[in-house]
């Protein structure tokens, strides 16, 4: 059950990546993200954001990776990080429920609530 789980985290973990990829590559999908305010490709210093997001993103891999021993790469992660992921997708989905934006509204409150979902059940 904990790899079908990690599948799951992992490949919207994946999307999440690429979508914020293409935003540092200058995709028009400012309505998608932040907020909503952004018609069209976000403004420089909010890619910067996006590149700060996609580390984050990939460190989160890592360690949903370590957890489960998926690739047995043995990064030996505090279990604390687990209680940051889940406090990390808990924010995710109140921002992308707050969201003033219906575009991001509809495409990430799923999302980071099947996110969040996971995370608990492969952290608690």
């Amino acid at each position: 059950m904990a790899l079908l789980i990690t599948i799951i985290y992992l490949s919207l973990l994946l999307f999440t990546i690429l979508f914020q990829i293409g935003l540092v590559a200058g995709r028009p999908w400012g309505e998608w993200t932040m907020g909503g305010y952004n018609k069209g490709a976000l403004p420089y210093r909010l890619r910067i954001g996006a590149v700060t997001s996609i580390l984050m993103l990939i460190l989160i891999g890592l360690v949903i990776i370590d957890k489960i021993n998926l690739f047995e790469i043995n990064l030996d992660f505090p279990n604390w990080y687990g209680l940051g992921i889940i406090a990390f997708n808990i924010l995710g989905v109140i921002a992308n429920t707050i969201t003033r934006s219906q575009k991001e509204r509809k495409l990430w409150q799923p999302i980071t609530t099947v996110m969040l979902i996971c995370s608990l059940l492969l952290f608690i």
